[in-house]
């Protein structure tokens, strides 16, 4: 292993001896499988509970009308942040908040409660990086909330 590209101080904080030590958080299971759940550094604090976004996301996937989803912490102010869905729908012309609302009915029925998103921000595409990675810093910023606002669980 190399270390990361002209990033000395970031390739030492991995390295451990030989080893090249990942924010990757996976499981072996009995039977020797390998499920992937995501990065450690992606793990969101929301509420004061922390949540993979990988889990939400699994969990929202296949929502009728959902093309995409990913899924970040917003920050809502005074050090307090809440799940978001940034939702790509399959059909632009969708009723938006018929949309909204499925994925937080999805959420309610396959998650536990501090791990739904609190609210629902449909985007026309989801910013990625230069080999197709979701960006999921950027998620905020690149989405507005929709024509009145997101769509909130609490309404």
């Amino acid at each position: 292993m190399l270390g990361y590209w002209q990033r000395p101080d970031e390739t030492a904080d991995v390295m451990r001896g030989e080893w090249f030590v990942t924010s990757d958080l996976a499981e072996l299971d009995e039977d020797g499988y390998l499920t992937y759940h995501g990065r450690a550094d992606d793990v969101m604090n929301a509420m004061g509970y922390r949540v993979s976004p990988v889990e939400v996301e699994d969990a929202l996937a296949g929502t009728p009308g959902v093309a995409e989803v990913a899924v970040s912490t917003l920050d809502v102010g005074d050090g307090v942040s809440l799940v978001c869905a940034w939702v790509v729908p399959s059909d632009p012309e969708a009723d938006r908040e018929a949309l909204q609302r499925s994925v937080i009915d999805r959420a309610a029925e396959r998650l536990a409660p501090y791990k739904r998103p609190r609210e629902v921000r449909l985007v026309e595409a989801l910013p990625r990086t230069a080999n197709g990675k979701i960006v999921r810093r950027s998620l905020a910023a690149a989405a507005a909330p929709s024509p009145g606002g997101g769509k909130r669980a609490d309404e």
